[in-house]
């Protein structure tokens, strides 16, 4: 029987199981631990012949032997005392220690209660007593006490944590011992720091390199603000240092975040490992800790575990210390300055690979021994060397640390976590077999590790002071993804070009919304941090700083980066610190810019603008550039009421160019700061056109008097090419977005898109398909849908007859020269076999009906999911059986995911429904793959009202499953509601927020707008955009 199936008939381990087997093994007969312990064995019978003595005798040794009992008793209590706490303190710990120092902590509500429970209850009583005592106190001076704060108080710093940790995978517990230097700043006798779901065993408090320590007089959790205090007897001293002790144990979690376990199953047998995920609040789960970034302190970690096991942390293994009983204790070299939420540590089977960087930096890839043997980390493994080595190159900044390891894990919240030396990433983000990877997987795993590879910079080295500016960090990485990428493959043009459709394009959909949030928004608790993590800090933090680095020139950019690092590496520092080093760089080059004045407009206010620009008919040479900002839903509620749409301005790096039918001028800047203002444009005449936001390097929409835009299309249609690739990608998307929102009629993008029949460049096509996505989406449930997709199919004919499908690559080079072509011949087959191109069907069959008849699987790699999706989509329920089995079967994660994607394409219901159903499986569907595949069932016209129905149902199960992981319910609520169109649905998600429980309220309160949005334009505008369709498809 595989271990997971031996552990399910296992009661859950408790604390005061725990306790009880420590007990057992100490031969103490389950007592609790104590001096009277040891009185409780049996004592011999005493006899007549015993105490046949004389009286007198009795009398004159009574008072004698009473006097020597007492002494010898107080002797007892104090040696057994002293030997526990020695015992505490030099041995390692192990699940169910004593709780000798201070006794056990009172635990919070709900929580499970230590052993000793009468005399915890007797105390318990008084302690109560003596907190709700003092908070009233605090009430009379009109304040919160320090532990109700929704920050930590600043009276004092940990300067160094010794943590020595014993796992006990067999029952998925641990137990630990942290010793924390701390500094006083403010006198105080309370110690507060974050703990949470853990026993605390003991608590001791030390002043450093004297005898005797500071008494505890109690302590209490407090679960509202997730912290442990310790109240002493006495204030500690400022400018003193002391030592924090504390013991406890914990449970390795069956979730996603604290110290979790995760399994895999190799050669039949079920293995366990276990892991951490601790940003941005979850190092509490693991250890006592001040879970907070401002506090950087060095950390000396230990881990005691199986020697069937071995262990990793942040920093190499310095000793390791072998025990006669089948145990080792990895000791760990001791980190530089850091925060908690990048501290790590796993405990696991795996094996690895390993290479060293030119500057001696050794890189390993630890993975399942199955996936090391057949090589699925040696891409990872290679481009992290050469990227180590580019970030080096690029920073001026020498890799922090001796080593990093690469840690791939079946089971985790998100793509990949950025830990100081030890980056944890989920399986099909950093595996990849070159023998079955399409190129889209390939970039997808590379732009991952170069995204996290760079927060061992922006991040580890230099963090954010406060989750306010976290965009600090995951801009930059996400920025950089594309600059990374663009050094290991200089012909894919990431940086200008695909950043436009993957980054700019999408995420002002997002920030287009009236309910958006700033850049950098207030935080002021814990449960404020995680609607910080969204795609505004990653996207736009990223379009920001690319913006940033274009007006300012890239040398210039770069060079003010690198005095940033410097400047404050192994520190913090906020988005001040950045702007003030900028501006210097500028000065340093002779240019003066405030780069605080213009991007805090960028960083502060929500949203964007959206430029207007007209040409004047009555003055030569002069057009009027006006601002406002663009939003989608004109009556939607401001998310500020008190301010309007109409107050918001940026200082905008306006690019403009002059072209006709042969040329395009070079560009010109120009800074627009107000609400409208007039410019003078040389050489512009009559049949010249205006082309603003050149390459599309600013964060903002243009848009342009009709005269302008008949130009711009008639220019697209005769010579597309005078205008450059960015910009006919971002026409495209001005257009649709837009026309969407009203700003401009509805056939302007639709016309645009005629002259694609020409375009051979990838990135305008993949411009047009996520453009076309959510119309069409909004229309594929309506009567007159063949009507839209009769014209699409014929903008799509012609190209799609040009380029053909690929031939069978198994045996050609993952990294084809030619990327480019692949990727446009991949997206326009796409188009055409989603839209219903007979032969595109007709080819995705033969190629299913193949690999069914063969088991032979020829479908070339770049097209598979594709196939895979149209296959299930055409074909009968055979062929959904047929890919249920190979998505249990293939071992490769690549192809897991994209067959699991493929299932959710069905026209049957049922088979939906049961996808849906299935997918709450963990045995079946991984955690962290669910929320795909209701996302995915949701965007099928077929099983859009079961993903809906199918949410509001589970809605419980899954906010508890991933209320607390970044993201995950946020993508979920967003997922499942954006497409919904009608009336009856806006009706139903008002509905359901009035009677759900749970989270996610800014992302309920996007999705209602969102929707309102969507039926707003099919009241609207749908109507004008059929009535355009019919009249094109007759002439």
């Amino acid at each position: 029987m595989a271990l997971e199936e031996k552990r399910e008939k296992r009661p859950p381990v408790t604390p005061m199981m725990i306790e009880e087997e420590a007990a057992l093994r100490n031969g103490s007969r389950g007592l609790p631990p104590g001096p009277w312990a040891e009185a409780a064995g049996p004592r011999p019978r005493t006899t007549e012949r015993h105490i046949a003595v004389h009286k007198r005798l009795v009398l004159g040794f009574a008072v004698s032997i009473l006097a020597l009992l007492a002494v010898t008793m107080i002797a007892v209590l104090l040696s057994v005392r002293f030997e526990e706490c020695g015992a505490a303190a030099d041995g390692p710990p192990r699940a169910g220690g004593n709780g000798s120092l201070s006794g056990a902590a009172r635990q919070p509500p709900g929580a499970e209660q230590p052993p000793g429970q009468s005399e915890e209850e007797a105390r318990g009583g008084e302690a109560a007593e003596e907190e709700e005592e003092e908070e009233e106190e605090w009430q009379r001076r009109r304040e919160l006490p320090p532990w109700a704060r929704p920050r930590l108080p600043r009276h004092l710093r940990p300067l160094h944590y010794n943590l020595m940790l014993s796992a006990f995978m067999e029952n998925f517990t641990f137990s630990g011992e942290v010793n924390v230097q701390l500094e006083v700043r403010n006198a105080s006798r309370y110690i507060v720091l974050h703990a949470h779901r853990m026993h605390i065993e003991a608590v001791r408090v030390a002043e450093d390199k004297l005898a005797g320590g500071v008494r505890v007089a109690r302590t209490f959790f407090y679960p509202q603000t997730q912290v442990f205090v310790v109240v002493l007897n006495r204030s500690l001293e400022v400018q003193r240092s002391y030592n924090l002790k504390i013991i406890y144990n914990a449970l390795i979690e069956n979730e996603l975040l604290g110290f979790f376990r995760s399994s895999y199953v190799l050669h039949g047998e079920r293995r366990f490992l276990g892991v951490t995920q601790f940003s941005p609040t979850h190092a509490r789960k693991a250890f006592p800790c001040f879970d907070e970034p401002i506090y950087k302190a060095t950390f000396k970690i230990s881990i005691r575990h199986q020697a069937t096991y071995l262990s990793l942390s942040n920093m190499p293994v310095e000793t390791s210390v072998f025990e006669e009983d089948g145990w080792v204790t990895d000791h760990f070299s001791q980190t530089p300055l850091m925060s908690t939420y990048y501290l790590a540590w796993a405990v696991c089977n795996f094996t690895y690979r390993e290479t060293v960087t030119k500057s001696g930096v050794v890189v390993r890839l630890y993975a399942r021994p199955d996936a090391i043997r057949r090589g699925s980390g040696d891409y990872a493994l290679n481009i992290t060397r050469r990227l180590i080595e580019f970030y080096e190159d690029y920073f001026k900044v020498p890799y922090s640390l001796p080593k990093l390891d690469l840690l791939a894990v079946p089971k985790h919240p998100y793509a990949a976590m950025e830990n100081w030396g030890l980056s944890v990433f989920v399986e099909q983000r950093i595996l990849l077999d070159p023998s079955i990877s399409s190129i889209l997987y390939l970039l997808d795993v590379t732009m991952v590790i170069v995204h996290e590879l760079c927060h061992q910079w922006f991040g580890d080295l230099v963090t954010p002071v406060w989750w306010e500016d976290v965009w600090l960090k995951e801009g930059f990485a996400h920025y950089f993804e594309f600059v990374g990428t663009d050094y290991l493959y200089p012909g894919w043009n990431m940086e200008k070009q695909r950043f436009l459709t993957d980054v700019l394009h999408e995420v002002m959909l997002l920030d287009g919304l009236a309910s958006s949030h700033p850049v950098s928004q207030e935080v002021q608790q814990a449960s404020d941090i995680d609607r910080v993590f969204d795609w505004i800090a990653y996207k736009k933090g990223a379009a920001l700083i690319r913006m940033l680095a274009n007006f300012m020139g890239h040398s210039v950019f770069q060079m003010g980066l690198q005095d940033y690092l410097t400047i404050h590496k192994y520190g913090n520092a906020a988005r001040n610190d950045l702007w003030n080093t900028l501006s210097k760089a500028l000065k340093r080059v002779g240019k003066s810019v405030n780069i605080q004045e213009v991007m805090d407009q960028w960083t502060l206010q929500m949203g964007y603008p959206v430029i207007t620009i007209l040409g004047n008919e009555t003055t030569d040479n002069i057009i009027v550039i006006s601002q406002e900002r663009f939003v989608y839903d004109s009556d939607a509620k401001p998310k500020d009421p008190a301010r309007g749409d109409n107050s918001y301005l940026w200082q905008i790096p306006l690019t403009i160019a002059v072209g006709n039918t042969s040329h395009i001028s070079s560009e010109a800047i120009i800074w627009v700061s107000n609400k409208s203002e007039h410019h003078r444009i040389p050489a512009l005449e009559e049949a010249s056109w205006l082309l603003g936001n050149i390459n599309q390097t600013g964060y903002f929409r243009v848009n342009y008097d009709i005269r302008n835009w008949r130009l711009l299309i008639n220019q697209l249609t005769r010579n597309h090419e005078v205008i450059s690739v960015s910009n006919r990608a971002g026409l495209i998307d001005d257009a649709f977005n837009l026309a969407r929102a009203g700003y401009l009629p509805q056939n302007i993008p639709l016309e645009i898109m005629r002259y694609l029949s020409e375009e051979k460049d990838f990135l305008p096509w993949h411009a047009a398909s996520r453009a076309l996505y959510p119309l069409d989406k909004l229309l594929d449930r309506t009567e007159n849908y063949n009507i839209f997709n009769e014209y699409i199919l014929r903008q799509v004919a012609s190209m799609y007859l040009k380029l053909g499908w690929p031939t069978n690559n198994l045996n050609k080079s993952l990294v084809q020269a030619s990327y480019q072509h692949e990727e446009l011949r991949r997206e326009v087959i796409m188009l055409a076999c989603s839209f219903g191109n007979k032969h595109c069907h007709q080819q995705a069959a033969t190629l299913i009906s193949d690999w069914i008849s063969s088991n032979r699987n020829r479908i070339p790699l770049n097209v598979r999911d594709i196939v895979y999706c149209t296959g299930v989509s055409l074909m009968d329920e055979d062929v959904w059986e047929f890919i249920w089995m190979k998505f249990h079967s293939t071992t490769a994660v690549s192809e897991k995911k994209i067959l699991l994607e493929a299932l959710t394409c069905s026209d049957d219901r049922n088979l939906l429904n049961r996808l849906l159903n299935l997918s709450l499986n963990s045995e079946v569907v991984l955690d962290q793959d669910a929320i795909d595949v209701i996302i995915h069932v949701a965007r099928n016209p077929h099983g859009r009202d079961l993903a809906w129905k199918f949410f509001r149902e589970k809605w419980k199960i899954l906010n508890a499953r991933y209320g607390e992981a970044l993201f995950m319910n946020s993508k979920l609520v967003s997922g499942v509601t954006e497409f919904l169109n009608t009336e009856g649905e806006l009706r139903e998600l008002k509905n359901f927020i009035k009677s759900y429980e749970g989270g996610a309220a800014v992302s309920f309160s996007r999705a209602v707008e969102t929707v309102e949005a969507n039926v707003r334009w099919q009241r609207l505008y749908k109507e004008e955009l059929f009535q355009w369709l019919r009249k094109s498809l007759t002439q």
